[in-house]
């Protein structure tokens, strides 16, 4: 493995992993704040870190199924923070929630596969080395995942409407 490949794997890790853990920050704090702000800065660049250098990693010389949800993902969280600092649009707020919560949800499949592809003993309940056909088993861990991420959703857009004041600027939520 060159160097090179070497370093941007490392990058790629650091960068998801600073994802990971900024991302459940914001999930979970106030909103609106002005800490809110920076660390979804932190986590806007440290997503577009993980997702470019994601596009960067190569098994084979083949842009494959991994490469086009990075791409996705970089789509998406731009069209999250246009949306926060524009709001130009009238679900300005909606459509930033939605985004952001979508490239949370992307960021903890990554992870998912990751782990059933490094962790020992998650192996061989990976994926076929043949086939690259999935276990079952993935796809249980997967679906477990969408959907606590749809309630998290579903959660995130009722209480929206108490997170604007009557102008429809930001204010701090709890």
């Amino acid at each position: 493995m060159s160097t090179l490949i070497s370093a941007i794997g490392w990058i790629h890790v650091a960068a998801s992993s600073f994802s990971m853990l900024i991302g459940a920050i914001i999930l979970f704090r106030t909103k609106g704040t002005m800490s809110h702000r920076r660390q979804g800065r932190w986590y806007f660049y440290a997503m577009i870190v993980t997702n470019v250098t994601a596009l960067m990693i190569y098994r084979t010389d083949v842009f494959f199924f991994p490469h086009w949800l990075a791409a996705a993902t970089l789509a998406v969280i731009a069209v999250g923070y246009w949306a926060i600092t524009a709001k130009s649009i009238r679900s300005w707020l909606t459509v930033h929630l939605t985004c952001m919560i979508v490239s949370y949800y992307m960021l903890a499949g990554g992870a998912v596969n990751e782990a059933f592809l490094r962790i020992a003993a998650l192996k061989p309940y990976g994926f076929d080395n043949e086939t690259a056909m999935p276990h079952p088993a993935v796809g249980m861990v997967h679906s477990v995942v969408m959907l606590a991420f749809i309630i998290l959703l579903m959660v995130f857009l009722r209480r929206r409407k108490k997170w604007l004041p009557a102008t429809g600027s930001p204010r701090k939520l709890t």
